[in-house]
């Protein structure tokens, strides 16, 4: 008989999985269940934040994901009630328990709180509690994106990795749907000037909006992707179970990235790679905590743009005053 511990269900934001409840988990299964199975219940292409101390990452079958409409901190959002763990999610995480009972194995429950982070608890702590790492790359990914990249360009250009992040959650008038949108437009011209003046490729993180749940832009059938298609390589990292891997893969085998606004913008913290992101005033303070200065060597080559303020203001922003930033941080990478 094994003892195991089985953490989650996790359904809420991203960026409060990567960098709180993640770094949380790690140090109670490392301190307090070091001689259990670990089992983590979470969504489709995330295992790779866990793979350092989780046994078994089991995903969310297609058809139960795709009801969880309205990620929100750490939990799924409803209207009037706040955030909460849906009963479904309870109920499959009963039934992946009840396979390890059924085996005569002895299982513990390490519950999500969807109210861990209500009222801004942990996340503005300048040294959380949990355990903080540097993500290992998997070389075969690796080797698979660098060589992928280099046969689409088929040039000496430097490679930056783009995350143009988009949301829709209605959420005031003329930003897009979401007070952290950057206008389309604003972001063509932007690119069009890193391509062409910086003499760069982008590769495209794409990742498509689910209800309210943030994607990235692709820019597909733009005229930014029309003018400069050989400059412009998509990846898409929907519905695959090695998303984050690959995705760290490619932040690893490019120069540097570029996050909109977004609290993902600290995933290439994890890796260390260069990173140019545009923020909000009110939100970008939350990407210089001591634990993102301890994983990136005082933020080493990282640019945090958080000039404006969150809707209007950061939507109509100057796209030539960000470029201007940008190849000032280019520039002097290190």
């Amino acid at each position: 008989m094994e003892k195991v511990v089985i953490f989650g269900p996790w359904c809420g934001e991203f960026s409060y999985e990567l960098s709180w409840w993640n770094p949380g988990i790690r140090k109670i299964r490392n301190e307090e269940f070091k001689d259990y199975k670990s089992v983590h219940i979470g969504f489709k292409g995330r295992r790779a934040m866990y793979k350092d101390f989780i046994d078994e990452y089991v995903s969310y079958p297609k058809e139960l994901e795709q009801t969880l409409k309205y990620p929100a901190a750490g939990g799924q959002h409803i209207i009037d009630v706040g955030e909460v763990i849906p009963d479904e999610l309870k109920d499959f995480t009963y039934q992946v328990a009840d396979k390890y009972q059924q085996e005569g194995h002895e299982v513990s429950l390490y519950w999500c709180d969807a109210n861990a982070y209500a009222g801004g608890k942990h996340i503005h702590d300048e040294k959380p509690f949990g355990e903080y790492v540097n993500y290992e790359i998997n070389t075969e990914m690796y080797d698979s994106i660098k060589k992928e990249i280099q046969e689409y360009f088929s040039d000496d250009r430097e490679t930056i990795a783009l995350m143009a992040r988009i949301r829709d959650r209605n959420r005031g008038p003329n930003t897009g749907g979401c007070y952290l949108n950057w206008k389309p437009d604003s972001w063509e011209i932007f690119l069009d000037k890193v391509i062409n003046e910086l003499n760069t490729n982008i590769v495209v993180i794409n990742l498509s909006t689910s209800g309210a749940a943030g994607g990235a832009m692709s820019f597909e059938g733009t005229k930014l992707y029309e003018d400069n298609k050989n400059r412009i390589m998509t990846i898409n990292f929907d519905d695959d179970e090695d998303s984050l891997d690959k995705q760290l893969a490619l932040l690893k085998a490019t120069k540097c990235s570029i996050y909109g606004a977004s609290g993902s913008a600290v995933l290439p913290f994890f890796v260390k790679t260069p990173t140019f992101t545009q923020q909000t005033v009110e939100e970008g303070f939350r990407l210089r905590y001591q634990w993102e200065k301890d994983l990136t060597d005082n933020l080493k080559n990282i640019m945090i743009i958080d000039k404006y303020k969150s809707g209007e203001d950061l939507y109509e922003s100057p796209p030539n005053e960000l470029f201007e930033q940008f190849k000032e941080f280019y520039e002097n990478i290190q």
